[in-house]
């Protein structure tokens, strides 16, 4: 098993979980292409995969993370496609949450 160490800053743009509700109480989702306000930073690091894809890695305390959640380094932004909090059992200081995501454009060939 390879450790993957650190290499960014990563921002979390986090939509309201659950949405709002209108006056029937109907979910109402936000508006398209809406950004919410940075939640905050955390260290972090990103890789490309073969097939096109992103495997995202971020401190645990950016939890919880949803997928449509937003996710940005300064340079780039990805949009969380899964997201699952991951503990190593006695090494705390090794927890991650493990993110797949596309990012925001798509690269096209």
């Amino acid at each position: 098993m390879a450790v993957v160490l650190a290499d960014r800053t990563l921002t979390a743009y986090v939509l309201a979980h659950p949405w709002t509700r209108d006056a029937l109480g109907t979910p109402v989702p936000p508006p398209p292409g809406a950004r919410p306000a940075p939640r905050g930073s955390w260290p972090g690091a990103a890789t490309q995969q073969a097939d096109g894809s992103w495997t995202l890695r971020v401190d645990p305390a950016a939890w919880p993370m949803k997928p449509g959640d937003i996710l940005g380094d300064g340079v780039r932004t990805w949009t969380v496609t899964t997201a699952l909090l991951k503990s190593v059992p006695g090494y705390g200081a090794a927890d991650y949450i493990a993110v797949t995501a596309t990012l925001n454009p798509p690269e096209t060939p």
